[in-house]
């Protein structure tokens, strides 16, 4: 692969006035109920309950003489919904100019290549197409999408971020004003390896209303085998019911040592799908540069996933042109938030310097205003002071639910 600010507190009041004829007079009765987004967990849907009057039908008798009319009985008005309120969306902060050249671009020339190394690590077995299952038919809706919306933060090296203390990736998530942590959890080489992980994580993160989003590795030799330790994620349990907040499969190329192909990849998702339980099921993709949307399955992808998070590393382009490359090209698809750059590229003899405070700024203006419902950075290990400072002050607020609608009070005369 080369959090959240608290949702506020959201109250729904509905007041239900049946109008019962007992002796002549009219007696109201009203229930008040409120509904308040946990700070424990991510919303994962809101719905509005139906109200089902039952009408009774009273059964008539045989009398020796007709009954004497009674005067007919005035019924209330009915119940009317009056309309959610409407989520006013926060402004957009002005978005700083480009730069040009950035900080240490171009890049000084890399040294002259090496003997060859050994490829990338890939699994001994293939599974042929031919032994390979038809990938089912995406069904049901997309999921929700707040728990990755807004701000986040990718973990890799779990040691190297935070020295490994979970407590204290929450606090410095909290500290940043962050919507979610995404954390790498498995892969095809070890299967489902961080449950333990996952059990001081996210109850520490759910208690403080940050989301934790789950990542993995696949390499597509046995799509049905990787789809069997992506979906031990998804059916993890915490200690007190816990759960992750959605799961997002990094799907590389070949320079990984994947065998990616759309036949395979869609096989795969396929049977997450299923697995969600209103969770996000989100594609971490290659940024849709004119190269990668004539090689790389996004289409394959979408009936399958909720979103898109392109890996958008600008090194020495534009970042706010990257942004609005990858955003503009795939939310005709499925909703995008992107992950930016928050790390160096000397190691692999590119740009050394890492992107800093105005660069990730234009990143995320471009990205908001384009429309992407939020932005992430690659890679917790790396970040310095000025990348904090910058994430923490840039105000991205998460998606927030409609309300559902609210029952309008009948006059009662």
């Amino acid at each position: 692969m080369h959090i959240r600010p608290r949702i506020p507190r959201l109250e729904v009041v509905a007041v239900v006035v049946p109008a019962l004829l007992v002796t002549g007079a009219v007696a109201v009765s009203a229930s008040v109920s409120s509904h308040s987004a946990t700070s424990g967990v991510a919303l994962h849907s809101v719905a509005s309950a139906e109200a089902h009057p039952r009408s009774a039908r009273a059964a008539a008798t045989h009398t020796p003489a007709p009954p004497t009319p009674a005067p007919a009985a005035s019924l209330p008005p009915p119940v009317v919904a009056l309309a959610a309120p409407v989520q006013t969306p926060d402004p957009i902060p002005a978005v700083p100019g480009a730069q040009d050249p950035l900080p240490g671009c171009p890049p000084p020339p890399p040294p002259p290549p090496g003997p060859p190394g050994p490829g990338p690590w890939h699994p001994d077995v293939l599974v042929p197409d031919s032994a390979l299952p038809a990938a089912a038919a995406a069904s049901g809706p997309d999921a929700p999408l707040t728990a990755i919306s807004g701000k986040g933060m990718w973990v890799w090296q779990y040691g190297k971020s935070e020295g490994g203390d979970m407590q204290a990736l929450v606090d410095r998530a909290l500290s940043a004003g962050l919507q979610q942590i995404w954390v790498r959890v498995a892969d095809s080489q070890d299967g489902f390896y961080a449950a333990d992980r996952l059990t001081q994580l996210v109850p520490a993160a759910h208690a403080h209303g940050l989301s934790v989003i789950a990542w993995g590795f696949p390499y597509f030799y046995d799509p049905v085998g990787d789809a069997k330790w992506s979906l031990a994620v998804l059916n993890w349990r915490g200690p007190n019911g816990e759960r992750v907040d959605g799961f997002s499969p990094d799907i590389e190329t070949s320079g990984e040592g994947v065998l990616l192909a759309a036949n395979r990849v869609s096989l795969y998702l396929s049977l997450l799908r299923p697995a969600r339980d209103g969770r996000p099921l989100v594609a971490t993709v290659f940024p849709a540069t004119d190269h990668w949307l004539a090689n790389y399955p996004y289409a394959a992808m979408a009936p399958y996933v909720d979103a898109y998070a392109p890996m958008v590393y600008w090194e020495c382009r534009d970042p706010g042109g990257a942004a609005d490359e990858s955003v503009s090209r795939l939310k005709v698809m499925k909703p995008v938030t992107v992950i930016g750059q928050a790390f160096g590229m000397g190691d692999v003899g590119g740009r050394v310097n890492q992107p800093g405070a105005g660069e990730m700024n234009r990143f995320m203006g471009v990205a908001r205003q384009d429309g992407a419902i939020g932005a992430s950075f690659w890679v917790w290990q790396d970040m310095n002071g000025d990348e904090w400072n910058a994430l923490a002050t840039y105000p991205w607020p998460p998606i927030i639910p409609p309300l559902p609608a609210v029952p309008q009070l009948p006059s009662v005369h």
